[in-house]
């Protein structure tokens, strides 16, 4: 899904290192997104990063949590989407 090739993108962005807050919420960001985002670029001097309203799974959430709160990064989960396992009923919380 976009969300997630976006997530890939900011993951590998030079510019990542002189963010405080990363904001990918309100879209269909899934594990596949959340997994690039871990691999790329380190994250853990964020203050915050929202990923509100996602497809994530439980285990998914627990990697993310395990790996940037230590430091100090603040991350919003909330709004976590049943995922039917099928990504063409996925949905955005926000669209122009």
């Amino acid at each position: 899904m976009l969300q997630d090739e976006i997530a890939a993108a900011v993951a590998e962005a030079p510019v990542v290192a002189q963010l405080r807050s990363l904001a990918l919420s309100m879209g269909t960001l899934s594990d596949t997104g959340a997994a690039a985002l871990l691999s790329g670029r380190s994250l853990i001097h964020l203050k915050w990063l929202d990923l509100r309203h996602h497809y994530l799974s439980a285990a998914m959430m627990r990697r993310l949590r395990d790996a940037l709160e230590p430091s100090g990064t603040e991350i919003a989960l909330s709004y976590g989407m049943q995922d039917p396992g099928d990504s063409k009923w996925r949905y955005v919380a926000l669209s122009r």
